[in-house]
């Protein structure tokens, strides 16, 4: 498929990888109108992974974004055939999940409530109905079943040849047996490709090389963690009378799926734990190859799968076949450009979803290599939220024998990682687990969620609602709001802008004034062009030319790229990532300021030391930076201290803040006092795509400061819909909910007012301050979300089929008025 024999000497983008991926992308590229694009393959087309891909295609997914981008590549797989002449093999069977347990059948009534709000057609089955749809399948467990009839599947050579006939078509170029050796760069961006043909230049390349990814990357200082794990199926002999309409079938307890194929059952299944394949990298030979069949390995699948097809018993197995797929660290790709080198894009680490995420992804990149942004918000799989330690082989080789398993199998807030644990560890991390500290792992952390020294472990049991930990971190809330709590947050990213340009550097993205005077810390986000959420953020100056921006562990590397990315190479100005070189103690409650001014001679009082203000002090035999603000809601200071004197800090607190009832408070704890503060997370409740207006984050912008990206947009925002947009965050809470029985909040239930679909909740959980279940919601209103449309009431929230009645207001619920922490 080599359109011809000669490398162009240049061409306006390039990609590396010629799986489904890289020519979707390309394929978009050329409708954008791009002529000329060029795409590098190795081997063949589609000879990595895409080869021996199921082909299954889904549509619902974690976010409405997202789903959006699956359902385009549902429309697209519809539509190739038509417009190339080729053959996708694209069938809308359908797909059909089956639920063995209450809390999977609670978790498919809640994707039948999302898919009904993002306009999927699905059905709850009753198991009389399984056995007519699917007689072959053993349903004496089955609780319920869950149907998307516009689901599908796809032969997946043949769609990846429609699309690179697509893009031919446009004026795209494709060279197989060509491989990329080497991204050129002059000044850290990108100059071009050198190939073994030889080299072409460039200013845009794509990286979308699947499981070479990885290695290629770490070779040009890029981070995209990933690894190939052995992948296990079988296909049965030919089926009498199977029929060629029969869905795909699902079953996530037993981690088996199943699909027809041309006559055919192929079953396969995600194990637990599975194998790491390409440790010492992967052969230079490798094609469509097939690995060996690990029998022993798979026995216990198997085993699943004939108990689940009884009738297998009596059919032959045409095919064991297995096959590498790679897979991340947590689970989802990484897309969008690589913040260590300028004009590099990645699209990689599909976990086993290439097919179903190829035309939206495909979608996704050749826009953002067009236009400079995505078309919708991508969130949790951006590239730039890779962490430089994440290259690492044998980490990414440990991780991906679970990787696998986590991409299938139940999901519950208990369920947690086991593999390539203690990798980042905060200072006083040996002392948390004494008090007993229960970790979960993020991006490496070893990070507190709550405090039972009589049970230090992680239960098994799953639950949507009510956990073994939920007393826990009730204790730990109502110690905040009545004593004192300290929260060890050193694992927060922290990153230094210094110079005599630092403060422009910062105002050019940031939608708050940056030029304050030394000792002031800052609310505000960064922004894009759109006006949307980039970061949401605090920035302290504590000198006249340096400033500290403190954000969330996941976004320490995506912000500071975000910063240097629009940072003009003639200011005076320097980016320094000084997470490791702090920790951060958070102090909150009542008592926090009296058992601070008991390890201090400075004035800690509110005349002397008020909200936002911040101020090195004195604290036990240290000088730390004291941050007078709070995530939780309650009177609080935040604590940065150089990493070594940590622990000296928290035994002199300790000391002084026990007989005054402090406790340790850990994650869980944090975020039910959030969401009773209606405080925003980034990337749940706020993104790419919602501005400050919208929500409710207003008060952080300042319009009359001129030129920062995004101005025009929110300028415009204000004029047209004032303070009514038509898109607006609330606090919510249910009326008559329990912590015990629910219902439960978790994210994506649709809202309703009088009847009609108003929106959806974007996080949720219980507040144990207010003894009520709350959350967040974005509610839509073409015409203006008002303050007295919110407060005629009538609102609804659909959780797992049923309504019940809630309560929305624009403000929080816990402390409106913020007074509590302002004392």
């Amino acid at each position: 498929m080599t359109a011809t024999n000669t490398l162009p000497q240049s061409a306006p983008a390039i990609i590396i990888g010629g799986g489904i991926i890289g020519v979707s992308t390309l394929y978009h590229l050329a409708k954008k109108g791009v002529e000329g694009a060029v795409l590098l393959e190795r081997k063949q087309l589609a000879s990595g992974t895409t080869w021996h891909a199921a082909g299954i295609v889904g549509q619902l997914r974690e976010s409405s974004a997202q789903t959006e981008l699956s359902k385009y590549t549902a429309r697209l797989f519809t539509e190739l055939e038509i417009e190339t002449g080729q053959a996708t093999g694209y069938k809308q069977n359908g797909t059909l999940h089956l639920a063995l347990s209450d809390i999977r059948a609670e978790q498919l009534q809640r994707n039948h409530d999302h898919a009904a709000r993002m306009r999927i057609e699905s059905r709850i089955l009753a198991v009389e109905e399984i056995n007519d749809l699917w007689p072959l399948v053993d349903t004496s467990d089955v609780h319920c079943g869950f149907l998307v009839p516009s689901n599908g599947q796809v032969n997946p050579l043949d769609v990846t040849q429609a699309l690179a006939k697509g893009a031919k078509a446009r004026g795209s170029k494709i060279f197989e047996n060509t491989k990329a050796t080497r991204i050129l760069t002059r000044d850290g961006k990108v100059i071009g490709v050198e190939t073994n043909q030889g080299v072409i230049a460039t200013e845009k390349v794509l990286l979308a090389a699947g499981m070479w990814s990885l290695r290629f990357a770490a070779a040009h200082g890029v981070t995209v963690p990933l690894h190939a794990a052995e992948h296990f199926y079988i296909l049965t002999e030919a089926i009498p009378d199977l029929p060629r309409t029969l869905p795909g079938l699902v079953v996530l307890e037993e981690r088996l799926y199943t699909k027809e194929d041309a006559g055919k059952l192929l079953i396969g299944g995600f194990e637990a734990r599975g194998k790491a394949w390409g440790r010492d990298g992967i052969p230079e030979s490798f094609e469509f190859d097939e690995l060996p069949f690990d029998m022993e390995h798979v026995e216990p699948v198997l085993e699943k799968f004939f108990t689940r097809f009884p009738a297998l018993e009596t059919m032959g197995i045409q095919t064991f076949f297995n096959g590498p797929e790679s897979f991340t660290p947590d689970g989802r790709p990484y897309i969008g450009p690589a913040p260590e080198m300028p004009g590099l894009f990645i699209a990689a680490g599909m976990n086993s979803n290439g097919i179903l995420n190829s035309g939206g992804v495909g979608l996704t990149m050749a826009a953002w290599m067009t236009d400079g942004q995505p078309p919708r918000a991508v969130a949790s799989m951006l590239a730039a939220r890779a962490h430089p330690f994440q290259k690492n082989m044998a980490y990414n080789a440990e991780r991906v024998t679970e990787a696998i398993g986590l991409h299938w199998g139940l999901h519950w807030p208990g369920r947690q990682i086991e593999t390539a644990r203690g990798v980042r560890r905060v200072p006083l991390h040996d002392r948390l687990l004494t008090a007993g500290a229960v970790m979960a792992e993020r991006i490496g952390w070893e990070v507190p969620m709550y405090f039972d020294q009589a049970n230090p472990s992680w239960t098994d049991r799953a639950s949507l609602g009510w956990q073994d930990w939920s007393e826990q971190v009730r204790a730990e809330c109502l110690a905040a709001r009545d004593h004192a709590v300290l929260i060890d947050q050193s694992m927060y990213g922290k990153i230094l802008v210094q110079g005599p340009d630092a403060v422009k550097a910062l105002n050019a993205i940031s939608g708050a004034e940056m030029e304050v005077a030394t000792g002031t810390s800052i609310y505000t986000q960064f922004l894009n062009e759109r006006g949307g959420i980039e970061a949401d953020v605090t920035v302290t100056r504590i000198a006249l030319e340096q400033f500290l921006v403190i954000t969330g562990h996941p976004s320490q590397i995506r912000d500071q790229a975000y910063i240097r990315a629009h940072v003009d190479p003639s200011w005076r100005c320097e980016i320094f990532d000084a997470t490791s070189a702090y920790g951060l103690l958070t102090i909150n409650g009542p008592r926090s300021r009296e058992i601070l001014q008991q390890l201090s001679s400075d004035d800690l009082s509110n005349e002397a030391f008020p909200f936002g203000a911040a101020r090195e002090i004195d604290l036990a035999y240290t000088r730390v930076w004291a941050i007078r603000r709070s995530f939780l809601g309650e009177l609080g200071c935040e604590l940065l201290v150089s990493t070594e004197f940590v622990p000296h800090l928290y035994e002199a607190i300790m000391r002084a803040g026990s007989p005054q009832g402090l406790r340790l408070a850990g994650m869980f704890a944090l975020g039910a006092c959030r969401l009773e503060k209606g405080f925003r997370h980034f990337g749940h409740d706020i993104g790419e795509e919602d501005t400050p207006f919208e929500s409710g984050l207003g008060f952080a912008v300042k319009l009359e400061k001129v030129g920062f990206v995004g101005r025009e947009a929110l300028a415009r925002q204000r004029n047209t819909y004032g303070a009514a947009t038509p898109h607006r965050t609330v606090s919510i809470m249910i009326e008559g909910a329990s912590a015990e029985a629910g219902p439960y909040l978790i994210h994506n239930e649709p809202v309703w007012k009088d009847g009609v679909l108003v929106g959806h909740v974007t996080s949720g959980g219980w507040g144990w301050r207010l003894n009520a279940m709350i959350g967040l919601a974005s509610l839509h209103r073409e015409t203006g979300v008002t303050k007295n449309w919110v407060e005629e009431g009538r609102f609804e929230v659909q959780v797992a089929g049923k309504f019940y009645p809630l309560r929305v207001q624009l403000g929080a619920f816990y402390d409106p008025a913020g007074a509590i922490m302002r004392g």
